[in-house]
């Protein structure tokens, strides 16, 4: 029997959806400075929200448009300011198809008129284009030129006008506006964001994902004080690979184990280095590189004190690892794993097949110590070669071969000069191969590549008589093991 008392799944979800987007923008405002209601605390920065309402903000999350979602949670928002906090609402793309200046300042920066402002959010209709870029400028024209503001971006997508955000933030630094740029990326996990975060990282802010607000959540309440009015202290990370900017994503975590802020730097000066604004502290960082292979994690613990600058450099530069396979001195095919040493991470897997192409198999990795498995496909049992801990150098080359012996053991079943159908087991210290003699001469010898060594041999007659022998294999060799059967 269902359970009356619960909402259907499809409402429990959107409910979670615009608690995400809730959260990231509470948190938001908390970052300005903003008061809850009946709180006596100094006049807080402008805040000016960025609102998308570009077409596709039509764009359905668990079955309600991404539009409805953004109001009712701004509702929200504003019902949890100030009546004495300065707010404007700026949106785009919600009056024209295809035109990128359809940008308006909605509401001027003025005392919270809450009844107004929910009114011009829930008369928003998405119809146009994304122009990000126009929209943060005109967010900065519409504070005056003497007050320091926060701007909150929400964007469910990429700039679509030809613009620079980032470089447009950066330029209003240099004209010597004062102010804090956060940008919420509302359902944008599959996009390349790099814009977006070089535009807030330029504006002193941060990129928030609204689809990741749980842990995003933990990163806000840390950087609580971070305001046009308060200092605070920032962990830089430069992240490089063989000389050149290496992209690598990096999550910092509290004392506590709570995550305070997430991004990736990217290989492009404006986001790399990467700057994680925070309170003074004890902190973790765990920086993963993107896009190579190898002992991609590493690991930095840092305190920020009085307000200092962190600086970390971290280097992924690679070395060239090499492995030959060959068996009876020919090429041969065999699996690999590589692993870093001590660990189960699996940095690197192939396949050496048997062309000169191909083997030895060539891996690029970051510099590290690795242990290296290889299993021959060719063999009965698939035999494994453990090589001795390598330590591969920035720059360097490391090449492992191994040769691979085997012989190989034909076994044939009759009875009375006939064929005889069998299940043939070659067994050592354990079953490394089975098989069936069928009664057909392409299958009846039925033949086996084995490593050296004595063998047992079970046959079995399909229905009918089981045998066991024997059987010496010698490297290089074949031995032919004819069973006649009663």
């Amino acid at each position: 029997m269902p359970d009356l008392r619960r909402p259907p799944a499809s409402t429990l979800s959107r409910l979670r959806s615009r608690r995400r987007l809730l959260a990231v923008l509470v948190c938001l405002a908390t970052l300005v400075g903003v008061a809850t209601a009946g709180a006596e605390t100094a006049p807080s920065p402008d805040l000016v929200l960025v609102l998308d309402a570009s077409g596709s903000m039509w764009g359905q999350i668990d079955g309600e448009p991404k539009i409805a979602i953004a109001r009712d949670v701004l509702g929200d928002l504003l019902d949890g300011l100030d009546a004495e906090q300065r707010v404007g609402l700026l949106a785009y793309g919600h009056r024209q198809k295809g035109d990128c200046d359809d940008i308006e300042l909605v509401a001027p920066v003025a005392p919270l008129d809450r009844a107004a402002m929910a009114a011009h959010v829930e008369a928003l209709n998405p119809k146009g284009k994304t122009p990000i870029t126009a929209s943060i400028e005109r967010a900065f024209e519409a504070v005056p030129d003497a007050a320091d503001s926060t701007v909150i971006v929400v964007t469910d997508g990429l700039e679509t006008c030809g613009g620079d955000p980032c470089a447009a933030v950066r330029a209003a630094r240099d004209a010597g506006h004062d102010f804090v740029l956060h940008i919420i990326g509302f359902d944008v996990a599959d996009e390349d964001v790099s814009q977006l975060e070089c535009a807030a990282q330029a504006g002193g802010g941060r990129f928030l994902s609204a689809e990741d607000a749980g842990s995003l959540a933990a990163a806000l309440d840390a950087a609580s004080e971070l305001t046009v009015e308060t200092p605070i202290g920032a962990l830089v990370v430069e992240a490089t690979a063989d000389g050149e900017l290496q992209d690598v994503a990096v999550r910092v975590s509290d004392a506590a184990g709570e995550e305070v802020g997430i991004g990736r730097t990217y290989t492009d000066p404006g986001t790399n280095p990467r700057r994680f604004p925070l309170a003074d502290g004890s902190y973790t960082a765990a920086v993963r590189a993107v896009g190579i292979d190898g002992d991609r994690e590493r690991t930095l613990t840092f305190e920020i004190i009085d307000g200092a600058t962190v600086e970390k450099a971290v280097d992924f530069s690679t070395g060239q690892l090499s492995i030959g396979i060959t068996r009876n001195g020919e090429l041969s095919d065999a699996s690999y794993r590589v692993y870093v040493a001590s660990s189960a991470d699996q940095a690197a897997v192939g396949r050496t097949y048997t062309s000169a192409t191909s083997n030895p198999a060539s891996e690029r990795l970051t510099a590290g110590r690795y242990r290296v498995v290889a299993k021959s496909v060719e063999i009965e049992g698939r035999p494994e070669k453990l090589f001795d801990e390598i330590d591969l150098e920035p720059g360097g080359e490391v090449s492992l071969l191994h040769d691979y012996q085997s012989g190989t053991l034909r076994v044939g079943v009759e009875r009375a000069g006939e064929l005889i159908d069998a299940v043939v087991q070659i067994k050592a210290d354990r079953q490394v191969a089975q098989s069936r003699t069928y009664t057909s001469a392409k299958s009846n010898p039925k033949t086996f590549v084995l490593e050296p060594g004595t063998y047992t041999v079970s046959i079995q007659e399909i229905r009918g008589e089981k045998v066991e022998r024997t059987a010496e294999v010698t490297a290089g060799e074949t031995e032919t093991l004819a069973v006649e059967l009663n």
